[in-house]
């Protein structure tokens, strides 16, 4: 069964600035549970005003998923003390990633999804920033937030 969600994300890049880096964006999207793995699906408007890209977070057992499509695409691997490496697309060409994650922490209730995210971003091999990743879903009907600007 798929639902209508509330996604909040927050991500610091610690760069050594007062605020981080820190951004923020609450969406709605869709959410379903599938052969044990969660799914969540949402558009982003990129600021450049380019065309939508379409985003899948799959969370499953140890794992964590990001999939990008569009003119940013990108598939990021979160699993705990391993490294994975992957093409991140832009309009410039390609750029080799890799992501080694040192936390992954997941929260399940009945109505909200919870995932902390702690990981070494790297491009071209070489290391370029600490992150951090809160997600956070929650279903449309319980939720205590007003999307429509009302």
């Amino acid at each position: 069964m798929q639902k209508d969600v509330i996604i909040f994300l927050g991500s610091i890049q610690k760069d050594g600035t007062a605020d981080g880096g820190r951004i923020e964006v609450i969406t709605a999207g869709s959410y379903y549970y599938k052969n044990g793995k969660h799914y969540i699906i949402y558009e982003e408007l990129p600021e450049d005003g380019g065309p939508v890209i379409k985003n899948v977070i799959k969370i499953h057992e140890g794992m964590t998923e990001i999939i990008k499509s569009g003119d940013a695409g990108a598939r990021m691997v979160f699993e705990e003390n391993k490294r994975h490496v992957s093409y991140y697309e832009t309009a410039f060409g390609k750029i080799l990633v890799g992501i080694r994650t040192s936390q992954i922490l997941v929260e399940e209730e009945e109505d909200r999804l919870q995932v902390h995210l702690e990981y070494r971003l790297e491009m071209e091999s070489a290391h370029v920033t600490d992150c951090v990743v809160d997600i956070r879903i929650e279903s449309k009907e319980t939720c205590k937030i007003d999307l429509t600007g009302r």
